[in-house]
């Protein structure tokens, strides 16, 4: 018991012994650094003074808001599906699921859905001009272009409004990439679901020119519904088209034996020759199986129609961008405060380190 007791003792002494040198270390290392004050002082004054000439020479960003909630009206999913297995067609509605939950997030922020974006033409001080050449106008790019000299078609590259995507040159596909990535990977576009037990989706675009911000997210919002909604009711469209085929076959059919029903009308029967009687009695049996399975043809289609109607979804728009926008800029206090604590800590850990070579070159020595 004794010998226990002799080894509580020892840990808590050890213990107390570290926890007591370690105090001390941070003391020496306090009073290290307000030895050096002067050069700390030196150095977080100078960060603050960067601070401001950047927050004089960074240039103001406009930032777009849009929210919408996007309803969907499709019900009776069900019924369609197996009113369009009874003729024979597709699945039906399989499109939903590419486009619930957060992939319609994912889709608003694809390369496909902001490349069309950025290809859609607008009025621009007083020009018909698509938006990419906007963006390239006011990030400069021109200007870097002029001075490229290992690609030659840069210097007078161009996207001008009614060119085909698929006839892009390697140089075009090429700066579309990479300004795609620029406003994806750099966080300039921010698509976000507000709640996950709402629909409601926030989507905001922060860029150095005011026009192209609210432009820009506009014309995203109206390319992605676009999109979605031809590739949600591809399916359904696809049906209907083949439904109205078959109701149109079906519509020749009852039409021709109508005609035939008629003219073997004329014919005078009489008991010797009853066998003649037996074309009109067939075409009257056509007329009407013909026109009994069109008229149920032309009941489904109309059917196929109105759950079509349902199965677009509808995207309410809360809030649009409007003039004048958000302006984002580095205030002076901001910037000085933010430089002249990043200089300081700098310094500090600049002075630390040097210290921490010293002591471990003097225990080398040692």
């Amino acid at each position: 018991m004794s010998e226990n007791n002799n080894k509580v003792y020892t840990v808590k002494k050890i213990e107390s012994t570290s926890i007591k040198e370690t105090l001390l270390k941070i003391k020496d290392l306090l009073n290290y650094l307000f030895r050096k004050w002067v050069i700390i002082c030196i150095f977080g004054f100078g960060g603050a003074a960067v601070g401001l000439i950047a927050s004089l020479l960074l240039k103001p960003e406009y930032k777009a808001h849009l929210s919408f909630a996007l309803i969907d009206n499709s019900s009776g999913g069900m019924g369609l599906a197996s009113l369009a297995s009874t003729f024979g067609f597709g699945d039906f509605g399989s499109n939903e699921g590419a486009f619930s939950g957060g992939n319609l997030l994912e889709i608003i922020k694809s390369r496909h859905s902001i490349e069309k974006t950025l290809l859609t033409p607008v009025s621009y001080q007083g020009k018909f001009q698509n938006l990419v050449e906007i963006y390239i106008q006011f990030t400069e790019r021109r200007d870097l272009w002029q001075k490229q000299m290992k690609n030659i078609e840069l210097r007078t590259l161009s996207f001008p409004v009614g060119q085909v995507r698929e006839k892009f040159t390697r140089t075009q596909d090429s700066v579309m990439e990479s300004i795609y990535k620029e406003i994806v990977e750099s966080g300039a576009l921010s698509v976000i679901k507000k709640d996950k037990k709402t629909d409601m989706v926030s989507v905001d675009y922060t860029s150095g020119n005011e026009l192209f911000s609210k432009f820009f997210v506009e014309m995203l919002m109206d390319e992605t519904y676009s999109f979605y909604i031809e590739t949600r009711t591809s399916q359904s469209r696809a049906n209907i088209e083949m439904m109205q085929v078959t109701a149109d076959s079906i519509k020749g059919l009852y039409e021709s034996a109508l005609y035939k029903s008629a003219s073997s009308s004329q014919f005078n029967i009489n008991p010797a020759l009853q066998m003649a009687a037996v074309p009109k009695i067939k075409q009257e049996a056509n007329v009407q199986l013909y026109g009994a399975v069109y008229a149920e043809v032309l009941k489904n289609l109309e059917t196929l129609k109105l759950d079509l109607a349902r199965e677009k979804p509808i995207v309410q728009i809360i809030d649009k961008p409007r003039l004048p926008l958000v302006v984002i800029r580095l205030r002076k206090m901001k910037g000085m405060m933010i430089g002249g604590i990043g200089g300081g800590l700098l310094i500090v850990f600049w002075l630390l380190g040097l210290l921490f070579i010293k002591d471990m070159m003097k225990e080398n020595e040692g």
